[in-house]
Formats: structure tokens, sequence, C-alpha cells
């Protein structure tokens, strides 16, 4: 069981929405940065046009805008950002790692770029080197659920399961009402009390992953926590 938790943990990051770095977008933030303003209008453009393309799924043409925005302004930061995305969606986490630390020395006051280096670095298993981009993200946005989020993944993959479920909180009080981030909490939340072998309440947790999102991939990795989980129950009785 604890194996299982460990690798439920560094997993969770991965199946985090990628749409979720479009909310925490350049639009969101309370100034528009030198590197924003300095960038060409068709860098401009194309970035928005490989956003529209990313949020529809359609990652060739997202890769096709990015690629000529970085021709344009090869240090434009909202399309190194992308550029960073597009890498998560291939699961190539370290050359995300590079791409989102090469957006931030860009811009620094890009918050989707923070949240992706520590997506990143959670997903390599580098969790205590997540915290420092999620906490600059905080810094920089801190209703953003996300950076909320993706911290408890760090502290579950640290073994830090109270600092995860305080980070659970925060999310749940600022997040917005999407039905996998929601899923996504719930799930954290039963990782971090597997955790703690508090597995009572974990089950509890683990079912209302399922009711929250029947079809949805935590559903599917809950269901199959709760298999091994319900053969612990029944031995220990």
């Amino acid at each position: 069981m604890a194996a299982m938790v460990a690798s439920c943990a560094l997993r969770a990051s991965a199946q985090i929405d990628s749409t979720e770095f479009m909310r925490v977008s350049p639009s969101t933030q309370p100034l528009v940065s030198a590197n924003q303003l300095l960038t060409p209008e068709k860098a401009q453009k194309a970035t928005e046009r490989a956003r529209e393309a990313l949020l529809r799924g359609r990652y060739e043409e997202a890769q096709k805008q990015v690629t000529r925005a970085l021709e344009i302004c090869p240090n434009c930061a909202i399309a190194l950002t992308l550029q960073g995305i597009m890498k998560i969606e291939g699961k190539n986490y370290a050359e995300a790692a590079q791409t989102f630390q090469q957006a931030i020395n860009a811009d620094p006051t890009l918050g989707a770029a923070y949240l992706g280096l520590g997506q990143a670095y959670n997903s390599l298993g580098r969790f205590k080197e997540a915290l420092a981009p999620l906490a600059r993200l905080d810094a920089i946005l801190p209703a953003a659920w996300d950076a909320h989020c993706e911290t408890a993944v760090a502290h579950l993959g640290m073994g830090e399961s109270e600092a995860a479920l305080q980070d659970i909180m925060r999310a749940e009080r600022a997040r917005r009402v999407y039905r996998q981030s929601r899923s996504a909490l719930s799930y954290l939340r039963a990782i971090a009390r597997l955790q703690m072998n508090d597995y009572r309440r974990a089950k509890a947790d683990l079912e209302e992953v399922i009711e929250q999102d029947p079809k949805g991939e935590y559903a599917m990795r809950s269901r199959q926590l709760l298999e091994q989980l319900s053969a612990r129950l029944t031995d220990s009785r």
C-alpha cells in the first residue's frame, strides 16, 4: 500500500488538466509585463492562436503557431510557456522544466510559467524543487487554486501529509468550481489520508471522487485504490 500511495502522489500531478495553465493566463495578472509590451504584434497574434488551438486540443496547430512566434521573438515568454505546456503533454518533463525556466528568465511575472515549472518538477519526482516556483506563483496570483494543488502534490511526494492537507484546504477556498478541480482535490486528500493510515476517511474521499466525476481519470484511479483499501480493511477486522 505504501508503494501504491507514493506512486499515486507522483502521478497526480501529471493528471491535472493542462488547460488549467491557460486559465493562469496573462489576462488574469494585474499588470502587463515589459516582455509582453516588447513582443512584436505578429508574435502576440501567433501566441494567441496557439493558445486557442491548445484549448481545443489541436496540438499540431498550436506547435506551428508557437514555432512562428518564437521565430519572430525568441524571448517571448508566453510562447515559451505554451511550448512548455506542449512538452508536458508529451511527457517530456525535463525539457518542459528547461523551457518554463527560459520563460521565467524572460518574464519573471508570468504566473503560468511558475505553475508549469512546479508541475514539471513534480512529474520528475523533484518535489522539494517544485516548492520554490509554486511559492512564487502564490505570491503573484494568491487566488490560483492550481498553485495550492501542485504544492499539495509536492508535499505528498515528500511524505508531508499534514502540509498537503493544508494546501488542499487553501485550494478549496480559492478554486473555481470545475468538476475536475473538485475531483483532483478529493483525490489528493485521499492520498494524504492514506499516507497517515487514516483508511476510513480515505475511503470516503475516494468514494467522493467517483461521485463527483464518475468517468474521469481520478475516478478510475480511485476505484483501483478502493479495491486495495477494501482488502486491507477486511484483513484488519
